[in-house]
């Protein structure tokens, strides 16, 4: 190869290193710079509702929304307070028995991006003939990172 071919050759490669965009080169599970698919909350502490004898328990979670779509990360960002007060109003009626059974934490999963997505998308409501439709907006799903109740 001669040496001005090696020089077009070197030159298309550093014009595509640095005009194409990364996320060009993005994935479709939010790696290569095309924005991540999730946002990852500050962790919760706090009491939960008390226990038939008395005892009151607390829990620390740490959650993670996984979105349909990165751009909906700022909108989630925007009413973040609002959001972590919503879900603090959640664990406040769970009892530290309750969420000991794996189904009850789904359940609060659910609650949780049911929660999100009504602050940030359509709120859940029950139609006419009595059917209930979950919150629409940008959180697919709620995941627990960290989940200890004491």
């Amino acid at each position: 190869m001669c040496k001005s071919a090696r020089s077009v050759l070197f030159r298309l490669f550093l014009w595509c290193a640095l005009v194409v965009p990364v996320s060009a080169w993005a994935n479709d599970h939010g790696g290569g710079g095309g924005g991540s698919d999730l946002v990852n909350m500050e962790t919760i502490t706090t009491n939960l509702a008390p226990e038939p004898g008395g005892n009151v328990r607390f829990i620390q979670l740490t959650i993670a929304l996984r979105l349909h779509d990165p751009s909906g990360a700022a909108a989630i960002s925007a009413y973040m307070p609002q959001i972590r007060n919503d879900i603090l109003g959640l664990l406040a009626s769970r009892t530290g028995a309750e969420l000991l059974i794996t189904k009850a934490r789904e359940d609060l999963s659910d609650d949780i991006q049911d929660a999100v997505n009504a602050v940030v998308g359509t709120a859940a409501y029950t139609d006419k003939k009595g059917h209930a439709h979950r919150a629409e907006g940008p959180v697919k799903r709620a995941l627990f990172t960290t989940f200890i109740v004491q």
